[in-house]
């Protein structure tokens, strides 16, 4: 029999940030904890494990923050552990959860339609120029990358006349945190430029609040803890980042699936309700981040292996979301599977009848605040965009790709054409 080996220079190729699936089906199969000494990383890769590992505030710190995302956005909460992250966690948390997300719903449908005007406006105009009675867009640069940008300045009670100008900062901001030296320093700077646009801000609705989130934030209080200025100034960073990019891949990932999918479009333009099914299943078969990492603080014992103190842990989503042993056919994009939990909470790994729910934005304390938030905004921009297309296909010659999380991403983009009615 032979001996199956796994080369870690793998990771460092654009062949892997492709199609990352096949290399850690190998890590789950043969290796579910797989010391990577080329790049310094203990990889954690099977559902249950990667679940536990989320949950385990006992052998793994989130302190390993301070030397990625804290250079790009100052502290934020997400690099505190125990007392200190649920102080931070509870003043932000109620702002994006239950009730307190209704006022958003109409800041999302607006901003939503105003886009597809835009959309609709831009096939009127390319009508007149002589493209008979087909409507095109480009969909991630005219609607996906935009709607959770604007979302968020109107959460945040920033001018929508400096669009351009988030829109340009976040994806910056993004690409300092994993990607070349130039890109860190350039991250860096957006960060700060983001920071002095805001920092009077601050000081204004910190006396004179209002109701968008930078006052709620300035004034909040749980159990005599507030945030303080530096702190909201990187909490609003994060928003803006996290928030544009994850429901920015969210939505683009959704629609490629629904054009490689045709039988199930089918049935989503029969009823667009199931777009929150397409929401959910996107997450677990191409999530907005492939992974996240942790300091180890005790030594972990798994399969026989010792991962030891001082050691980064990289829990491994793309290969959690994907693994045989909870998913049946882990790799074909299903809205039916009856294996994956379909709720809006995803506080634990699994649910009644033993549904798994998808990893995308994290599991535990850590879990991501703003999961709801790019659900909205994903299921109503896309019902939205199916009501002003109508049926929507791929434009001939045109591109449609899956934004895969990674150092070496293809540019994304998503050619539609659709008849204007």
């Amino acid at each position: 029999m032979t001996a199956v080996s796994f080369d870690p220079a793998v990771f460092d190729t654009p062949e892997y940030w492709r199609d990352p699936y096949p290399h850690l089906k190998v890590l789950r199969d043969h290796f579910p904890v797989y010391h990577d000494e080329m790049h310094g990383l203990w990889y954690i890769t099977r559902y249950d494990d990667v679940c536990n590992a989320f949950k385990d505030n006992v052998h793994y710190s989130s302190k390993n923050l301070e030397r990625s995302m804290a250079l790009v956005f100052g502290t934020t909460m997400m690099q505190f552990d125990g007392e200190e992250h649920t102080k931070r966690r509870n003043i932000v948390a109620p702002e994006f959860s239950g009730r307190r997300m209704d006022p958003l719903i109409p800041i999302i449908e607006k901003n939503t339609q105003d886009l597809v005007d835009r959309i609709t406006a831009q096939a009127a105009e390319r009508l007149a120029q002589g493209f008979a009675d087909k409507g095109e867009v480009e969909l991630i640069d005219a609607f996906s990358s935009r709607l959770p940008v604007m979302v968020i300045i109107d959460m945040l009670g920033l001018p929508q006349k400096d669009h351009d100008l988030f829109h340009e900062w976040y994806p910056a901001m993004m690409a300092g945190l994993t990607g070349t030296p130039e890109q860190r320093t350039y991250g860096i700077e957006c960060n700060q430029q983001f920071h002095a646009y805001i920092d009077k801000l601050v000081d204004e609705r910190s006396v004179n609040p209002g109701e968008d989130l930078i006052s709620k934030l300035c004034t909040a209080e749980v159990d005599g803890a507030r945030m303080s200025k530096e702190d909201i100034k990187a909490f609003s960073s994060l928003l803006l980042v996290a928030g544009g990019e994850t429901t920015d891949k969210a939505i683009g990932n959704m629609w490629v699936h629904m054009m490689e999918n045709p039988d199930q479009f089918a049935e989503v333009k029969r009823d667009p309700e199931l777009f929150d099914r397409v929401f959910t299943e996107t997450m677990r078969i191409t999530p907005p981040a492939g992974s996240q990492q942790r300091d180890v603080i005790e030594p972990v014992e798994l399969y026989g292996q010792t991962i030891p103190v001082g050691a980064e842990a990289h829990f491994s989503i793309f290969a959690a979301n994907h693994d045989e042993r909870v998913f049946d056919h882990p790799d074909e994009f299903d809205i039916f599977r009856d294996d994956l939990y379909f709720g809006r909470e995803l506080r634990s790994g699994y649910f009644e009848g033993g549904r798994a729910g998808h990893l995308g934005f994290g599991l535990g304390k850590h879990f991501c605040v703003g999961y709801q938030l790019a659900r909205s905004e994903a299921v109503i921009g896309s019902k939205a965009l199916l009501q002003a297309m109508g049926n929507p296909r791929v434009k001939a010659g045109g591109a449609a790709h899956i934004q895969v999380a990674g150092p070496m991403n293809e540019q994304p983009r998503l050619d539609l054409e659709f008849e204007v009615v």
